[in-house]
């Protein structure tokens, strides 16, 4: 490297270092700076925090959950004194580990039942085993019509009804003989013995099981209602868990013979409390904390952007305008002023109405409307540096436009380009915000202004008590952002301009 390239490397070095030493004088800017890089930290991070886009959903818990911090001052839910339930697998034996785990109830001397080493290949189990429900009918007519196989198991219920709950159980099938694929019906039941009268009743929920050759795990899986959860889970009582298998010759055929068995394991029944997570879930259950992640990339993204691009097309025009003039600036001046006037928010809306919301339109529309106040405002930066000795120097040493343009006149408008890229990108994230709450942006688009408008047309406000976790925080993301980037533009304008420095 030669001496003449090592010293202007230096220079580079020591002017940033003095313009950081400048701006660390700004206590506004250090904590715009400290702002920004969390929010870009929380972008960074989302993938691996939350690797489930928020866009798909896929519930985390109960419609409006409350943050589970506030359970520590609120332990008592609903008013008694009885805990919320924890997000865990109730069942006692989901696994069929233990013979004596469930009960087996045979309706005829055709049903069966016996443990098989046949394993769930997702169970956690050392003995890999599930429970088999078997039933024949080898009477070649209907007389077995109804007979059915079951399991159950009763464990004591001490919390107060979830405010969701789900059961899975993972099931295969195998038929012989000419029986037809719907002669076999599975049920399962979730009942309170103290409650439940009758075999039909709220809390029975009905699969038809098609087998499958040769047979393959199935999962099943249903959300419990708030009437199967108020009816079946009361504190202090015995809730039962029953599965079984009932065989349906189709009428008016009795020419069916052959054995249906049934294969379960993995049974699982989780229960969710009115709590989840450091702060709560949406209206359709969905982790808030996980949206605000994903939310800041949308935001930075989108404002950083479009402001590049508002500021790089306002940088050219100001420079043409300010230094040629005449026709030039009159144009681009008039054309600027078009801009400045036309109500921006209605015109955003109908262009991202019309030209079918997509990430790209969106940046387009906002960046449409970023470039008029930076154009303006490096022209008349411009039209002060023209003027001055050193361009007419160089003018007068033969210099063209394009010289004299980018080799002096430009660097000492990037002062205001800087500032304009900072404090521009506020403006582009509530513009954001704005076309999201109106819903004009893409449907599956994660963003702080989406999760307000699904805030906001819920009724998060009015719930009982309000959910202020849906709306609070995403509004707090948006002021705090946006005011990151103004105090660091305001720091970058008193660190390069000389006339604002302290003396």
């Amino acid at each position: 490297m030669s001496e003449k390239r090592y010293k202007h490397r230096l220079s580079i070095f020591e002017r940033a270092k003095g313009v950081w030493s400048r701006y660390r004088e700004v206590k506004q800017g250090l904590f715009g700076l400290i702002v920004v890089i969390w929010f870009f930290l929380m972008a960074v991070l989302a993938p691996t925090l939350f690797p489930i886009y928020p866009g798909v959903l896929v519930r985390s818990g109960p419609d409006y959950a409350a943050p589970q911090w506030m359970s520590w001052t609120s332990p008592a839910d609903l008013g008694n004194n009885i805990a919320s339930p924890p997000a865990q697998n109730f069942i006692p034996d989901p696994f069929f580990d233990f013979d004596n785990g469930w009960v087996i109830n045979d309706s005829s001397a055709q049903a069966s039942y016996y443990y098989d080493n046949v394993d769930f290949v997702g169970s956690n189990t050392g003995r890999n085993r599930s429970l088999v429900l078997q039933l024949t009918d080898t009477s070649n007519n209907e007389t077995f019509y109804g007979e059915a196989v079951s399991a159950e198991i009763t464990f004591n219920w001490p919390h107060i009804p979830p405010a969701l709950a789900y059961l899975y159980f993972q099931t295969q099938v195998a038929i012989t003989g000419n029986l037809t694929e719907n002669a076999v019906q599975i049920y399962y039941q979730i009942r309170n013995e103290a409650l439940f009268t009758g075999v039909i009743s709220p809390t029975q929920y009905t699969f038809i099981v098609y087998p499958r050759y040769p047979p393959t795990w199935r999962l099943y899986t249903n959300i419990l209602t708030s009437q199967v959860m108020n009816r079946a889970f009361q504190a202090g009582e015995e809730v039962t868990i029953r599965i079984w298998m009932e065989f349906r010759a189709p009428s008016g055929n009795a020419n069916q013979v052959g054995t249906v068995s049934l294969w379960s394991d993995d049974i699982q029944l989780q229960g969710y409390s009115h709590f989840w997570g450091p702060l709560g879930t949406s209206d359709v259950g969905q982790d808030v904390m996980a949206q605000l992640f994903w939310g800041a990339q949308v935001s930075l993204y989108i404002g950083i952007i479009a402001t590049f691009i508002g500021v790089a097309v306002g940088l050219i025009l100001g420079l043409a305008a300010g230094y040629f003039g005449g026709a030039v600036d009159e144009a681009t001046m008039r054309v600027t002023d078009f801009f400045i006037i036309i109500p921006t928010l209605p015109v955003m809306m109908i262009l991202s109405a019309i030209l079918n919301p997509s990430l790209g339109i969106t940046v387009f529309v906002i960046a449409l409307f970023a470039w008029p106040g930076p154009a303006r405002i490096i022209r008349s930066q411009v039209l002060v540096e023209k003027e001055k000795a050193y361009v007419e120097a160089a003018k007068a040493a033969g210099a063209g436009d394009v010289y004299l343009v980018f080799r002096h006149v430009f660097p000492n408008v990037l002062t205001i380009v800087f500032v304009q890229l900072a404090t521009g990108v506020s403006g582009a994230i509530l513009a954001e915000a704005g076309l999201s709450f109106l819903g004009l942006t893409p449907q599956n688009l994660v963003s702080w202004g989406r999760m307000l408008q699904a805030a906001y047309n819920q009724a998060a406000l009015t719930q009982i008590p309000p959910a202020w976790w849906f709306f609070v925080p995403p509004g707090l993301c948006i002021a705090l952002l946006s005011m990151g980037f103004i105090f660091i533009g305001y720091a970058v304008d008193k660190a390069l301009n000389p006339r604002l420095r302290r003396l």
